[in-house]
């Protein structure tokens, strides 16, 4: 098969966030099938430009094999209205296809929907080469924006963003979630759910080192990476963060690694406060994300208390912590916690304070070998259920149904809890 992934935002190896669509190519790849991903010349996190040559409208180059097609668009700073603008014009860009020019057609069309203009676009793209379009539904809209964001579902964008995924969900040959319990919630905005197939996301073993001791240095460090937004309510962990001041965990260091809308605001908040215990360190890129997981002697992560942490949220970077080999504290109200099921670490109440100063102060007593035991059970729980390698075969098996190469129904109830 011939394979184009659009996705807006996503990553080659050498830049900082998620790279599911990378790994996923290059082991597509490896089993003989042709993979492209077109993703915006604009990188949202470090708001770098990525395109070499400045007088490019695109460029395509391979990482590890993977090509990819950057598009350019206009940059923009901070502020929804610049954003959105940005989203339109990758997506316009997409759609009139000059990018493509020379390049073997399509056999299927992928949209992921970090935004919903872009899976658009790529269904349009499907359209115009007579290909199936498979729709990856990365964030729940419009739910997001009524049920997290408090806008009235009334409200025109709002409605267009409605109308959009409705399209999208009628369109789609299959609807990937991430998410094992958020059947419900698609359905709820018209997805079939015969369409429906659970891929989470996962960890590519083949770039994630054996894990090793953690130093020994005097300090113990509990980590958090990823985005520095509302989602992650790292608020929360500065309060953790104050009731661990004293003399019984004065060698405790909290590290925070990463960027985001609200890092400033944390920033500001941990210096005025005098939370002291408290690192700030920018976003790393993909390659080199292993080395800051082998600096830390634990990982935290805490979610909000809301219905979207319950029913659709899919960490990441949970999994990351859990491959490297290392306790996890997870402050959770999700309907998922591998944590809890593979004995990788503590989990907590969401979004409470004292518990998760609690869980950091019982890990900080634990012998060397006690915390080596709890990532064990992490790293063993990852290759089980949530490695790559599995969850691309996974992947392929929805492509080759959707392109009628192969027979299943791929409903979401017939999907393996952990295949």
């Amino acid at each position: 098969m011939n394979i184009w992934i659009i996705h807006h935002y996503a990553n080659a190896p050498d830049a900082p966030g998620d790279a599911r669509h990378f790994s996923h190519a290059r082991e597509l790849i490896r089993r003989g099938h042709q993979v492209r991903i077109v993703v915006c010349s604009f990188h949202h996190l470090t708001h770098e430009e990525m395109l070499a040559n400045s007088r490019n409208r695109w460029e395509s180059r391979e990482y590890d094999g993977v090509p990819f097609t950057w598009i350019r668009t206009r940059n923009y700073k901070e502020g929804a209205a610049a954003r959105i603008v940005n989203m339109i014009e990758f997506s316009l860009h997409v759609v009139w296809c000059k990018w493509a020019s020379g390049l073997d057609r399509p056999d299927i069309v992928m949209g992921s929907s970090p935004h919903p203009f872009a899976a658009l676009a790529a269904e349009r793209l499907a359209a115009h080469y007579k290909v199936p379009f498979v729709l990856e539904v990365r964030d729940a809209w419009p739910y997001v924006l009524t049920e997290v964001g408090g806008h009235s579902r009334f409200h025109p964008f709002v409605q267009l963003v409605d109308w959009t995924m409705r399209y999208l969900y009628s369109r789609a040959a299959r609807i990937v979630m991430f998410s094992k319990h958020s059947a419900q919630l698609l359905t709820g905005y018209g997805a079939d759910p015969r369409k429906i197939v659970w891929i989470p996301h996962g960890v590519d073993l083949a770039m994630s080192p054996e894990p090793r001791l953690a130093p020994e240095d005097g300090v113990f460090t509990v980590t958090y990476i990823g985005a520095h937004n509302q989602w992650n309510s790292l608020d929360t962990l500065l309060d953790a963060a104050k009731l661990l001041l004293g003399a019984e965990t004065k060698h405790v260091v909290i590290r925070l690694v990463g960027d985001g809308g609200l890092k400033q605001a944390l920033v500001t908040r941990a210096h005025e406060e005098n939370i002291g215990n408290v690192r700030f360190d920018g976003p790393v890129p993909k390659s080199a994300i292993h080395t800051v997981l082998h600096e830390s002697d634990a990982f935290i992560l805490n979610n909000r208390v809301d219905d979207a942490s319950r029913n659709w949220m899919s960490f990441n970077k949970l999994y990351e912590y859990m491959a490297a080999g290392r306790p996890v504290i997870f402050g959770s109200c999700a309907s998922d916690n591998p944590v809890e099921d593979a004995g990788a670490g503590l989990s907590t109440e969401a979004d409470d304070p004292r518990a998760l100063a609690d869980a950091i102060r019982f890990m900080a007593g634990r012998s060397p070998q006690e915390l080596a035991r709890f990532g064990e059970l992490g790293r063993r729980y990852i290759k089980e259920h949530y490695s790559i390698q599995m969850l691309a075969g996974r992947f392929e098996s929805l492509l080759l149904e959707a392109t009628g190469s192969s027979k299943s129904s791929g409903t979401a109830n017939e999907v393996p809890a952990h295949a």
